[in-house]
């Protein structure tokens, strides 16, 4: 009798609650929570909100330290230090000026809500298209911002890695892979200037992959006799392993990429990409090297594909170092056509890319069906749709994010630089789900790639998809009741 009692009860349970409770029911009324927020014909973009600040996003694989930052923040650490404002050029001053343009405290600044304003659009892209007023081009304008705020940057930077880890934490994020910041290394410390010249001259003529090889071999034996250059990127390395003190726990990883940057001239470009390479071999905590700056800058666009050699060569010397690539951050009008036909292609073939930051170029990309094929079995792009629209003027269906999911490449989302944006990974989510309307099917693969794609050691994946397991799990309790409750 006991046991017929029992029965009746989970019985009586089901009947009232309409859900046996499992698992599989969770996911099945979370999934029909999200299509209820489809049902009046546009997408209910508060609902959506909400549902995407609650689920677990695993992590964000493409964004930037110095543009993860909010400004506020940058000018709390300016008046940290005790540092000005200069009134007419709203950067940052480390020595008091007078005359027509005496410096301000951050203080006096906030106090001029006019002038604050004024900042805040120049420091992000805060109001750009909310009112008129002159402007830059948008790109000019996002790229710009770092010349602003980059005086402090680096000033407070496990304070800095710790916001952005609690950021992270409230809107479900468990692990943060961003670019840190380019080992500190010039070449002119290592070259003479006539022989930094001659160098960069023949990189750029080398009319063959051999013959740039050559040329990359013997910059390399140079730095490595240098006693300085390795003081260099061991000082780097111990410096990652300083600020990342505390940011680690149970339910959070945070790593970092370091990088060079593509405007600088060849020799200086490989020595930072030299020098990031030796640094992520030598620390666990660096995960990867990168090449950023504008791409369709006029330097970035005549020597892209010796950058790409410079990646080929390196990742021959260093196998297990791993490889993202911003490519194919341009649009048909930025650039002439013949810039848009193998950005992707390259990244891919010669640099051997395992992650694509970006990739919108892909419908003007010669042989794109195989690139396609190519990507779908060796690489994963990153989708960066808010950067994507403010910098390229490319979204909803002109994005190629349709047909990197219908042709099946595997794919992350991404925030870019939430601090320059004003965004954030809950928001990048809502617009994918708002433009494409994936099914949550898709969406948590989205969440899961994050791990799988990520440059973490397979035992940190292992540990991180069991917290995305359970933060699922609880999501997913918590929406089938909402669920339930709605109907």
């Amino acid at each position: 009798m006991a046991i017929h009692k029992q029965i009746f009860i989970i019985v009586l349970l089901v009947f009232v609650t309409g859900c046996s409770c499992s698992p599989e029911d969770k996911q099945h009324q979370t999934s029909a929570l999200y299509e209820s927020m489809f049902s009046g014909g546009e997408p209910n973009i508060a609902k959506l909100n909400l549902f995407f600040t609650k689920m677990p996003k695993g992590g964000d694989l493409h964004n930037h330290y110095t543009g993860t930052i909010y400004a506020e923040t940058y000018l709390d650490w300016v008046a940290k230090k005790g540092w000005w404002i200069n009134p007419c050029t709203l950067k940052i001053v480390t020595v008091q000026e007078s005359g027509n343009c005496a410096s301000l405290t951050v203080q006096q600044l906030i106090a001029n809500n006019t002038l604050y304003r004024k900042l805040l659009t120049l420091w992000s892209d805060m109001d750009y298209r909310n009112h008129f007023h002159d402007q830059p081009p948008p790109d000019s304008n996002f790229f710009s911002t770092f010349g602003y705020f980059g005086t402090v940057s680096n000033e407070y930077m496990n304070d800095g890695l710790n916001i952005i880890k609690q950021r992270a934490l409230k809107e479900n994020v468990s692990y943060i892979e961003t670019m840190l910041s380019s080992v500190p290394v010039k070449s002119a410390d290592y070259f003479k200037q006539e022989e930094a010249l001659k160098l960069s001259a023949q990189l750029r003529a080398a009319q063959s992959p051999e013959e740039t090889d050559k040329l990359l071999a013997q910059i390399r034996s140079t730095l490595d006799a240098n006693k300085d250059f390795h003081s260099a990127v061991d000082n780097f390395v111990s410096m990652v392993t300083t600020v990342h003190q505390g940011i680690d726990n149970d339910v959070f990883t945070m790593r970092y990429q370091t990088y060079a940057s593509r405007v600088a001239d060849p020799l200086q470009v490989f020595t930072n990409l030299y020098a990031g390479f030796m640094a992520s071999s030598k620390s666990p905590l660096i995960v990867g090297v990168n090449i950023v700056a504008p791409e369709n800058n006029i330097v970035a666009l005549n020597d892209y594909t010796l950058h790409m050699q410079m990646f080929g060569y390196l990742h021959k010397q260093y196998p297990d170092v791993n490889r993202a690539l911003h490519a194919g951050e341009l649009t048909l009008g930025m650039v002439e056509p013949k810039d848009l036909l193998f950005h992707i292609t390259q990244a891919l073939e010669i640099a051997h890319a395992q992650r694509i930051g970006h990739g919108v170029d892909l419908p003007y990309e010669q042989n794109s069906t195989k690139l396609l094929e190519t990507l779908k079995k060796n690489a994963t792009i990153e989708i960066n749709l808010t950067s994507n629209q403010f910098i390229l003027g490319v979204a909803k269906n002109e994005h190629p994010y349709l047909i990197y999911s219908s042709y099946g490449v595997p794919l992350v989302i991404s925030t870019d630089d939430s601090g320059v944006s004003r965004n954030n990974l809950s928001n990048e989510y809502m617009l994918l789900a708002s433009r494409y309307h994936p099914s949550y099917a898709r969406i948590k693969e989205y969440a899961y790639n994050s791990i799988k794609y990520s440059f973490l050691s397979q035992k940190d994946k292992t540990s991180a998809s069991k917290v995305l397991d359970k933060k699922f799990s609880e999501f997913e309790e918590e929406m089938s009741e909402l669920y339930k409750n709605l109907k």
